[in-house]
């Protein structure tokens, strides 16, 4: 059985994951989308809750769905327990029309909390000036397996 401190290297690599150039939607990068989401419907932050939470709906809901199961494979092969998990939660927040912050947290049955964070410059998603993946199915590629 794995112990509750690897919470913290599972927050490094999910949000590595997260924040990569291969992270796609519809072939283009999903952070400038997020970007340009946040701009356009004035909204302070987005949020991906990985654990199972009823009723919850995102607009990215083929990400979060990606990092929801992607989330579940790294509890299982360090043979963690989801019951450890109080909740888990990814968070973009627009600094600036350039910058954007990236955190994940994880919360702990026991009330200890792991974060890892990122900031990452990131212009607002524009189609007529950037180039598309050319991929049969687009996603969040940038994992194998799932």
């Amino acid at each position: 059985m794995g112990r509750r401190k690897e919470f913290k290297g599972i927050c490094n690599d999910l949000l590595d994951s997260f924040v990569s150039r291969y992270n796609d939607i519809d072939g283009y990068w999903a952070l400038g989308k997020f970007q340009s989401f946040l701009q356009a419907t004035h909204e302070k932050q987005l949020q991906f809750h990985l654990t199972r939470e009823k009723g919850i709906v995102s607009v990215f809901q083929q990400t979060l769905d990606y990092y929801r199961l992607s989330f579940q494979r790294h509890l299982k092969v360090r043979n963690l327990s989801d019951a450890w998990v109080d909740r888990a939660v990814v968070t973009v927040v627009s600094q600036s029309s350039s910058q954007l912050d990236c955190v994940l947290k994880i919360k702990a049955d026991n009330g200890r909390e792991f974060e890892a964070k990122r900031v990452v410059a990131v212009r607002p998603h524009k189609p007529e000036r950037e180039l598309q993946r050319r991929v049969k199915d687009h996603g969040p590629s940038n994992q194998k397996g799932v």
